[in-house]
């Protein structure tokens, strides 16, 4: 059985990466910095989870220290934790910019960094990007900047840690049936209909259909893939 930490793991794609791995008998550890939400979350899927916020350097050491040395050591990093603010660039309130940025990118870095220490041999790090690392999406252009990061950092920690013998990869959703888009939508900053529209396969990604990208990059099928990002998009980034 592998220990697996999942950042933003009480809701949206993070719990469904957790849930997918608990199913598939792995020791997932969800991690969010709302106390409340990953202790439902954890309780309902079964598994262990620890409160950690992904902007805070401190709170997160201590947290893959605990899980380390809990467990033996970590199997597998999976970075989720995420958010995003939406509005004209150039309105965009600096602040938003700066929230995003700090979770986003500077939450995945620390994680990245503060976990490796921990990682065993073979350990394999999924970092959650997004089809704005390769798409324009106007009126997003924090949450883009932060995505094109996301694959930059995996490629060059790919590199840098082959000799640790731990693999970096990352998933590049599309549009994703989450509270997050859900949000959105109920704000009339979305529409669910014209988006599935523009699918290829006519629909949104669901949680699940990310878990599973996921679990194949930790999984020893994909020993020798590091430095890739997977999209997990219905064809939706190369149809034009």
């Amino acid at each position: 059985m592998r220990t697996v930490v999942i950042t933003g793991g009480a809701k949206g794609i993070g719990r469904g990466v957790a849930e997918r791995l608990h199913r598939d008998g792995e020791n997932a550890i969800l991690v969010d910095r709302d106390e409340a939400a990953v202790a439902a979350a954890a309780k309902e899927i079964g598994c262990a989870h620890e409160v950690a916020n992904v902007t805070d350097a401190d709170g997160l050491a201590d947290m893959f220290q605990r899980v380390a040395d809990r467990y033996d050591g970590i199997d597998g990093l999976v970075n989720s934790a995420g958010l995003t603010r939406t509005g004209p660039t150039a309105t965009l309130p600096l602040d938003d910019w700066q929230q995003v940025i700090d979770v986003n990118l500077t939450g995945t870095f620390y994680s990245c960094r503060l976990a490796v220490e921990h990682l065993v041999p073979g350990a394999s790090i999924v970092n959650v990007a997004s089809i704005a690392a390769v798409r324009a999406l106007p009126e997003r252009a924090a949450y883009t900047a932060t995505k094109f990061g996301v694959v930059g950092l995996t490629r060059v920690l790919a590199v840098e840690w082959a000799e640790r013998q731990v693999r970096v990869n990352a998933v590049g959703p599309t549009w994703t049936k989450t509270q997050l888009i859900d949000d959105l939508v109920d704000q009339g900053k979305l529409d669910e209909s014209e988006l599935a529209a523009k699918m290829p396969m006519g629909r949104l990604a669901e949680p699940a259909d990310i878990a599973g990208a996921v679990s194949f990059l930790l999984s020893d099928d994909a020993r020798f893939v590091t430095g890739q990002t997977l999209f997990v998009d219905g064809g939706y980034t190369w149809s034009g």
